[in-house]
């Protein structure tokens, strides 16, 4: 018998999934012919009705970030069901990539984003999924491709640039140190931070905006976590460097 958190992501999902399409075609694990797979707005929707569900009693105290985490994995397993990576629209591939990385899939995901960056049809596509890759390889111990997939999208033009440090701070780098690649991985925050600082945004947009108001916090994040991953591999002098350069660019007014 499923638990009551369990019971209750189940039929929240039912729920979200009945709210977010009239009459979804599902498809019949039992019929090897059927190719058909579920939309992956009725998914995305299904898994933002359960987060937020799930917030409500994060914000109340009655579940805490980790049992969050992990009964949005189940939600997102659980709506997964047959998805036969093999009939996923490539086009679309993207959309399901979110749901295989919240069910914590990551070899399903590494999959789905391969396809996503290959089917990138702008560079906004291309350099999210790639992000989205990098965090899936370092979440498989395969770091130094992730750094290498993570390092594709600094060639992006400056208005594309706004996911690059976020991603390498809150995803990849917690997800890759202490795999052996400390070293490298202190360098590709400390040069997604050079990235940050090249972003060009429209601040007259909600988006443009944020992105300039959460800079200055991200970059001080940032320099610190390079600070601690440069003294866990010993090399204090490369630490002391990192906070010679931060203070210097404070100075300057760029983490401010």
């Amino acid at each position: 018998m499923p638990s009551l958190d369990r019971a209750f992501g189940l039929l929240l999902l039912g729920a979200a999934v009945l709210a977010g399409c009239q009459s979804p075609t599902l498809p019949d694990p039992n019929d090897p012919n059927d190719v058909t797979v579920v939309q992956p707005q009725v998914l995305r929707a299904s898994l933002r009705g359960a987060a937020e569900a799930l917030n409500e009693r994060l914000e109340k105290g009655e579940i805490d970030q980790q049992r969050y985490d992990q009964l949005m994995a189940e939600y997102a397993e659980d709506l997964l069901g047959q998805t036969k990576i093999e009939r996923i629209p490539h086009g679309q591939a993207w959309e399901y990539a979110e749901i295989f990385r919240t069910a914590q899939r990551w070899q399903d995901a590494e999959k789905v984003l391969r396809i996503a960056v290959k089917a990138a049809k702008n560079e906004d596509r291309r350099v999210n999924d790639s992000l989205r890759l990098a965090h899936a390889l370092a979440q498989l111990n395969k770091v130094p491709e992730a750094l290498e997939v993570a390092r594709s999208t600094f060639d992006t033009p400056a208005q594309e640039k706004a996911p690059i440090l976020t991603a390498v701070l809150l995803e990849i780098v917690p997800a890759a140190k202490g795999k052996g690649s400390d070293m490298e991985l202190a360098r590709l925050l400390e040069d997604a931070i050079g990235q940050a600082d090249q972003t060009i945004v429209d601040p007259d947009t909600q988006p443009g905006s944020a992105f300039i108001a959460a800079r200055p916090h991200h970059i001080r994040n940032a320099w610190r976590t390079v600070v601690d991953l440069y003294r866990a591999v010993g090399r204090e002098d490369l630490a002391a460097e990192a906070i010679r350069r931060e203070e210097e660019a404070s100075r300057r007014g760029n983490t401010i």
